[in-house]
């Protein structure tokens, strides 16, 4: 069973993080094409349990028909589309009780790896 202090030691041991809030850490995942994805875990707490939110930035509201998106959902292998204010994320939540330290990067490689593969095709620049 993880802890919030665990997943936070991990991120900072294993990766470059952009911020590193005592609720919020981010780092930006880099790729050999030399394409960016920032990716966000945030700490809350819902239904009396821990969660981590894992979201990532793919593109703004103007850049692609909602109801293509919505769709674009049933084909997603793990998270979903959301849209955050008027930019598109990817987002995947987890009970952080249920966290397999194993699988944060797991986690953290999809959710950004469906966020870039998205920007590049909706918004058609690396700018998330």
């Amino acid at each position: 069973m993880a802890s919030w202090d665990d997943v936070r030691e991990h991120m900072r041991k294993n990766f470059k993080l952009q911020q590193d809030e005592h609720e919020l850490v981010s780092m930006v995942w880099s790729y050999e094409d030399g394409r960016h994805q920032k990716i966000i875990l945030r700490h809350y707490q819902a239904f009396d349990r821990g969660m981590i939110e894992f979201k990532s930035a793919f593109g703004r509201a103007a850049d692609a028909n909602p109801l293509e998106l919505i769709r674009k959902n049933a084909e997603l292998p793990l998270a979903t589309i959301a849209l955050h204010g008027d930019v598109y994320v990817v987002v995947y939540n987890v009970v952080l009780d249920h966290l397999d330290m194993g699988d944060l990067e797991l986690y953290l490689s999809t959710v950004a790896g469906l966020a870039d593969k998205l920007e590049e095709e909706y918004a058609q620049q690396d700018e998330f």
